[in-house]
């Protein structure tokens, strides 16, 4: 009796045993199936922003905006799509208003993408509100230049000051 009772408790031990082993692998394969599908799709936004870049700044700086993208993790903890997301969002204006100097625009653009970073690092402000009040800049509009906690009104004047004293 001891045996049987025995051989019944070993074959539900290992019967738990398999089907604890087989819930994990099936965990296991969908979590490498999702970081797939993660990849795949990382990589399609990839290729769209990269596509943005080209159209924005044309086949002479392309390249170096795609060149600091990919180094922007080092540069300004920002992940390559982060970098060029946010470097299209406000590079035509900048490039406008520097009546199509896209050599100029993309040094322009990398530069204040640092500044983003390293406001976020120094005052803690969210790079999507530093992403917001470069955005806004870019169209003329200055109202969160006080949110940099730079010292700085949010105006017009406040900004030329700014850029003043930077320079």
């Amino acid at each position: 009796d001891g045996f049987t009772v025995m051989k019944g408790v070993l074959a539900n031990l290992a019967t738990d045993v398999i089907r604890r082993a087989i819930s994990g692998l099936k965990q296991l394969g969908q979590a490498f199936v999702d970081v797939g599908k993660q990849a795949v799709s990382g990589y399609a936004e990839f290729e769209q922003l990269e596509g943005g870049v080209k159209k924005i700044f044309g086949d002479d700086m392309a390249q170096t905006v795609i060149d600091n993208a990919n180094r922007a993790f080092a540069t300004a903890g920002l992940s390559a799509n982060e970098y060029m997301e946010t470097v299209t969002g406000f590079s035509a204006s900048l490039i406008t208003s520097l009546k199509g100097d896209t050599e100029k625009a993309t040094a322009y653009a990398d530069k204040a993408i640092r500044d983003m970073a390293d406001n976020a690092n120094t005052f803690g402000t969210s790079m999507e509100s530093l992403q917001s009040a470069y955005s806004g800049f870019a169209k003329g509009n200055f109202t969160l230049l006080d949110n940099l906690k730079l010292g700085y009104g949010g105006s017009a004047s406040e900004m030329l000051r700014l850029v003043k004293d930077r320079s």
